[in-house]
């Protein structure tokens, strides 16, 4: 049932009519019957008589009456509760980022956290997906975005999206890249990341789980040099697919078809620290910023 539906059931048992209860909740009387009928139907037992004088409480109607008005009560200090906590938690928090912040919705995040819990302070510090999770490991930052998967019994792990990586090279070579297997894709030109960058880790695991190696010939750590050095003809390289998708649009890349990777976006904490009430702030706009259903199944 929905807090909706409850005040729906208090207002018209009040009045004893459709029409007054309608105006107090602005709605119109058919949404508003509908809410009581759905109520009905949910608790399975009639709340009102219809009767010409207007809306009577039925006997189970008027047992469940004080239960109704208690959860209405209780759903509204828990709302007002909610609202008084938003002006109190306030200190500073270090957020490690990666990557470009339009992906991990860094302005979104921000100004959400920042309109429930106006009195928290960020600061930003940028690299890597390895390096920031030293940073939090080191207590440099108190949260962090990561992409890629990680156990560690002392770091939570809140996932937030899902992205996947694909093996992207100049369109020239859109021939040469259908027929190719996995020893001609080693030999091609590649494209190297830092170490501790995911695609460094991904790469690695690829070829290695075939023992091979790929024969790098460039190094770049930012996703749209690497996009421009494949456009031009340098290199292919193994990047996401939502980076590349403009440059695949427009025929200036081509994909390989033998892979494609899923690869987890998530924000990392020290689960020693995770009572901080700046962190579960953050998490709270996280959950605002990306729901439960998120990109997880994009």
């Amino acid at each position: 049932m929905e807090l909706n539906q409850l005040r729906s059931f208090l207002s018209v048992a009040r009045t004893g009519q459709l029409v007054r209860a309608s105006e107090q909740l602005h709605l119109t009387q058919s949404a508003l019957s509908k809410q009581i009928k759905g109520l009905e139907d949910e608790l399975g037992v009639l709340l009102f008589s219809r009767t010409p004088a207007g809306m009577v409480l039925s006997s189970a109607g008027r047992r469940l009456l004080p239960l109704a008005a208690k959860t209405v009560e209780a759903a509204q200090e828990m709302s007002a509760l909610a609202k008084s906590m938003r002006g109190t938690v306030s200190g500073a928090l270090k957020l490690g980022t990666i990557i470009d912040p339009e992906s991990i919705r860094l302005g979104p995040l921000l100004s959400t956290l920042l309109e429930l819990y106006p009195h928290v302070d960020v600061s930003l510090l940028h690299g890597i997906s390895g390096g920031v999770v030293q940073m939090l490991r080191e207590k440099q930052v108190d949260v962090c975005f990561y992409l890629g998967t990680l156990k560690d019994p002392e770091i939570a792990v809140r996932q937030l999206a899902l992205e996947h990586y694909v093996v992207v090279g100049p369109a020239a070579w859109e021939a040469q890249l259908r027929g190719a297997d996995w020893p001609a894709l080693a030999a091609m030109p590649w494209l190297a990341t830092p170490a501790g960058s995911s695609q460094h880790g991904l790469v690695d695991q690829l070829f290695a789980e075939r023992g091979l190696a790929c024969h790098t010939v460039v190094e770049a750590d930012q996703e749209a040099s690497m996009i421009e050095l494949v456009q031009t003809g340098v290199a292919l390289g193994l990047m996401r697919e939502r980076i590349a998708a403009p440059a695949l649009r427009n025929g200036q890349a081509v994909v390989w078809p033998g892979v494609r990777l899923p690869c987890p976006l998530s924000l990392l904490y020290l689960r020693s620290n995770e009572d901080s009430m700046t962190l579960q702030a953050l998490l709270a706009a996280a959950q605002v910023v990306w729901p439960a259903e998120g990109d997880l199944a994009a």
